[in-house]
């Protein structure tokens, strides 16, 4: 089965979305002749927004009541409160420029919108520059903001950071790995503080912004920018980082990665320290236009930023839900060459990573069930005693809910002779009956054939049918029903070509168990005693 790789899976997933966002030169040759119209335009992210499933999440978003004609931007949390990057004049305070920025400070209530915008520090904000994205310590106590600074003729954003004492923000420095002439921008910490994300057009970027980090050291100098790599960076922009809390996700915005047109919101998973496949948080977040700003809690609520069409004008803030969408797999275990269902065979579900996230055991229609997510790919281990173990690749391909369905087919190992206890035995895996019952199971048959091609192989070989109960119940009842059981298995033999000569066939109970463990016997030791064994005598 052909493995795809989780970007393979994506693209698989918006192949109408792969021929808009490769339209790049062209589309600027045919607007030039008047031939690539706005209404072609739409069509094109009208498809795009069916193509793209959400990414395991379905969001449901509502424009914000502090929006304004002016652009607004959700920037990080402060206490109980939102701080918000805004173009707005708010409390007779104004940026000397228009589309310059101020920091304020609105209150959050319960329905998730932002009440009652204050400046956030008459300290941090100037009338002369660009105030924008904020980054808070643990304790609060540090910040880390963006600032437009003046450098021949031009602004560029440069990262600042401030401390607060006495309840004012002081201690104000441009950090050293800022560059002239560069943007820088964009700050985010790491849950543990140690380290700083930001977007920069920097030399070291793959084309336009790409995303970095920097290391905060102990005696609290910085270390050398690092640019996050391929895997996260392309050759147009990667903006506006975003970790989650527990150090479990990168969220950041790109126009580089499969998307929807513009910027796109995408998340990469953080295992083991390294950031991994960015994948796009689906068509029921992200718009044909940009999207930007993701700031989440861990109530899988928060805000994004878009300018897309329905809004109040500019950069409006948006306040989500999320729920996770709700994926399963159910397969089927089943033999090689005849289809037969496998009950009780077992399943081990490995992620992308190699890490074990489900074992699980086929019921008696050789059915499991496993929960998967979205876009990510699995290896499925699958086993059963007398059967050779298989791996069979699976890639969760869509985002909606849905339960996918897949058949794995065991082949079955050969019988063995080995000597037991001076005895010679034909090795097979147990024969499994009904509970009091002495008919044979019809998985059991498949493990009976076994023992048929042995003695076709062997036209002289004799051997004897001996059947054991557990140490439960009446030693005559036992007795009885290992006997029936023997002469179950013998029959099948017969019915299947093998003379009745060379069969002979007998009951023991409960007198010769494997496991003595009396009345304290577990429900596997219990099992490891009922058997059937095939001693061969001549």
């Amino acid at each position: 089965m052909k493995k795809f790789t989780p970007t393979m899976l994506l693209l698989l997933a918006t192949f109408t979305v792969t021929f808009v966002t490769a339209q790049g030169p062209e589309a600027e040759a045919l607007d030039d002749s008047n031939f690539y119209t706005e209404t072609t335009k739409k069509e094109f992210a009208n498809r795009a927004i069916k193509a793209l499933d959400p990414n395991g999440f379905m969001y449901e978003f509502e424009n914000l009541n502090i929006n304004t004609p002016y652009s607004e931007h959700a920037t990080a949390f402060f206490r109980d409160k939102v701080i918000v990057s805004s173009a707005k004049r708010i409390g007779g305070f104004t940026s000397k420029k228009d589309g310059f920025y101020n920091l304020y400070c609105g209150d959050l209530n319960q329905k998730g919108d932002i009440k009652n915008l204050v400046n956030f520090s008459r300290a941090i904000n100037t009338k002369e520059n660009h105030e924008g994205s904020v980054a808070l310590s643990n304790a609060q106590d540090v910040v880390f903001f963006t600032r437009s600074v003046e450098e021949n003729g031009e602004y560029n954003l440069k990262i600042f950071r401030a401390e607060m004492i006495e309840y004012e923000w002081t201690n104000f420095e441009m950090l050293p790995f800022n560059m002239e002439g560069y943007a820088i921008e964009n700050p985010v910490l790491s849950p543990d503080d140690k380290t700083i994300y930001f977007s920069a057009n920097i030399p070291g970027s793959k084309g336009g912004f790409d995303l970095f980090s920097v290391a905060i050291n102990e005696d609290g100098t910085y270390g050398t920018p690092v640019n996050l790599g391929s895997e996260i960076n392309t050759h147009k922009d990667e903006r506006f980082p975003y970790v989650m809390g527990d150090n479990s996700a990168l969220y950041f915005s790109s126009n580089g990665h499969y998307n929807l047109g513009g910027l796109d919101i995408f998340e990469s998973k953080i295992i083991d320290g390294k950031f991994n496949f960015p994948v796009n948080m689906g068509s029921s977040l992200n718009s044909p236009e940009d999207d930007f700003g993701f700031l989440m809690d861990q109530s899988n609520s928060g805000f994004f930023t878009s300018n897309r069409a329905g809004g109040k004008g500019g950069n409006d803030i948006y306040y989500f839900k999320r729920e996770k969408t709700l994926q399963s797999l159910q397969g089927t275990i089943v033999d090689y060459k005849t289809n037969m269902i496998l009950p009780n065979a077992t399943v081990t579900v490995v992620d992308a990573y190699g890490r074990i996230v489900d074992k699980i055991k086929t019921n008696d229609q050789g059915i499991f069930t496993t929960k998967v997510i979205p876009y990510n790919s699995y290896t499925l281990h699958a086993s059963k005693d007398g059967f050779i173990e298989t791996d069979e690749d699976f890639e969760s391909y869509r985002g909606d809910d849905f339960t996918h369905k897949l058949t794995i087919k065991l082949p079955q190992a050969k019988a063995e002779i080995v000597e037991v206890e001076e005895k010679l035995m034909i090795k097979i895996e147990n024969i499994y009956f009904d509970y009091n019952k002495w008919v044979i199971k019809d998985e059991s048959t498949l493990s009976l054939n076994k023992i048929i091609e042995v003695l076709n192989e062997n036209p002289t070989m004799v051997i004897e049918i001996n059947a054991h109960t557990d140490t439960r119940g009446k030693a005559g009842y036992n007795y009885t029903l290992s006997n029936k059981r023997a002469a179950s298995a013998k029959k099948y033999l017969i019915e299947n070509g093998i003379n009745a000569s060379r069969l002979v066939s007998k009951g023991y109970g409960e007198t010769q168990p494997l496991e003595k463990c009396g009345a304290n016997c577990s429900e596997t030791q219990h099992e490891t005693n009922r058997r059937i064994e095939f001693v061969i005598v001549e």
